[in-house]
């Protein structure tokens, strides 16, 4: 059996080949005592900034790479029992990883999926490549195309030819940045503090980018003076506001990219233009302004939230397209 994984920050994206089965739920564990678990995903989400003393509800991922081994193992072997048709005996796995990460990050990847998933194969796929054949681009032609996904714990900037990597940078910044923007705002201008939870509903609900509505949204939090329960009504230019400079600097960084790119291939993305993924790119009118910055065409995706899971199921249907995977022995020069 073939499954395609996307190993998201914020949320584990999985699918089979045939797409029929796909799981989509919250990268987060919640360890009681450090022994027991008792939530994985969703329910660990809804756990999160709520749990006693001797509860840690908390993400095995950090900008991009495993930071806790054992329980990413705990928390994708659990996810996949729950759908007990994808988690076969000895599975080949696709797995989209970051450009940017070293080899010991990335055999940090293989180690888990190999542990007690049992993995008989594992195809690592650069995650820049697997937007890019999600999106839908040509990947046969030397031709340069430029994907920017912002995620939540990164944003992964990607310039490929013909199905490979030519350049690539990783932010170690993203959604859960701009979350962090909104909980200092909300301290600074409404002496309250505020959880990463609340500051995410706040960004999904009010945030925008360039002439947006003039919305608020009341929320609840622990006063910054009395130390008590209190409210506070949120508004939209607030929030926007608050956020720009995170933004600001995410597209410094694709302008300095830009700047890298051999000149034939500069001349494609001038005019095909830049292609933005991911779940902080559904920002209204960020595409918008970043064309205006960049002085590029840009476009947001087809289900942005998507494209790299699209990807992998492509590649697990296209015998063409193996040539975009590789194996840690690629990277190592040894046997795995």
């Amino acid at each position: 059996m073939l499954l395609g994984i996307d190993l998201g920050t914020d949320t584990i994206k999985i699918c089979d080949k045939n797409n029929k089965i796909m799981i989509a739920e919250k990268n987060m564990i919640a360890i009681r005592d450090e022994l027991q678990v008792i939530g994985i995903g969703d329910e660990a989400y809804e756990m999160y900034e709520k749990t006693p003393v001797n509860v840690q509800a908390a993400c095995p991922m950090m900008h991009g790479a495993i930071a806790d081994a054992k329980n990413m193992e705990l928390l994708l072997v659990g996810l996949l029992r729950r759908c007990s048709s994808l988690l076969p005996v000895h599975p080949t796995i696709y797995i989209a990883v970051p450009s940017d990460i070293s080899a010991v990050e990335k055999r940090a990847y293989y180690n888990v999926l190999s542990g007690n998933i049992k993995a008989k194969k594992i195809c690592l796929v650069d995650k820049g490549v697997a937007d890019a054949i999600g999106i839908g681009l040509p990947i046969d032609v030397p031709i340069g195309n430029m994907v920017v996904n912002i995620g939540a714990g990164t944003t992964d900037i990607s310039v490929l030819t013909g199905g490979q990597i030519l350049l690539s940078k990783m932010l170690q910044y993203g959604g859960r940045k701009l979350d962090e923007d909104i909980c200092t705002m909300v301290r600074r201008m409404f002496q309250l503090n505020i959880g990463m939870r609340t500051a995410d509903k706040l960004k999904n609900a009010l945030a925008y980018i360039i002439d947006g509505p003039a919305a608020s949204l009341e929320v609840y939090g622990i006063s910054t003076v009395s130390g008590l329960p209190k409210s506070a009504v949120i508004p939209s230019l607030s929030v926007s506001v608050c956020i720009m400079e995170t933004i600001d600097s995410i597209i410094q960084n694709i302008k300095s990219t830009l700047n890298r790119i051999p000149p034939q291939f500069l001349a494609d993305i001038r005019k095909n233009g830049i292609y933005l993924s991911g779940g902080v790119s559904g920002i209204p009118n960020l595409a918008e302004y970043m064309r205006r910055e960049l002085e590029v065409p840009v476009y947001l995706v087809r289900e942005p939230v998507t494209s790299t899971l699209r990807g992998l199921l492509a590649i697990m249907n296209h015998k063409e397209l193996e040539t975009c995977t590789y194996s840690l022995k690629d990277l190592t020069g040894n046997t795995i």
